[in-house]
């Protein structure tokens, strides 16, 4: 098993690198459902915070982005 794909990989779903862990198929499949699962999540999440700028002005999702682009900056 490639250890650096799966060092990426844990690094992805949980921010740090893995330290004295043998990588296995089953944790490799893991990690790869979590990593979908909170892609999912950020996605959704993105998309309701479109939906609430939408709601108060934004006129398409364009410049809805490009309001919550502004406020991260600020």
């Amino acid at each position: 098993m490639d250890y650096d794909f799966f060092s990426d990989l844990y690094k992805d779903v949980h921010g740090i690198r893995p330290r004295n862990i043998q990588p296995t198929a089953e944790m490799v499949d893991y990690l790869q459902r979590e990593l979908e699962c909170q892609i999912a999540q950020e996605r959704a999440e993105q998309q309701n915070a479109v939906d609430i700028c939408m709601s108060v002005g934004a006129g398409s999702p364009d410049v809805a982005l490009r309001w919550l682009e502004q406020a991260d900056r600020f």
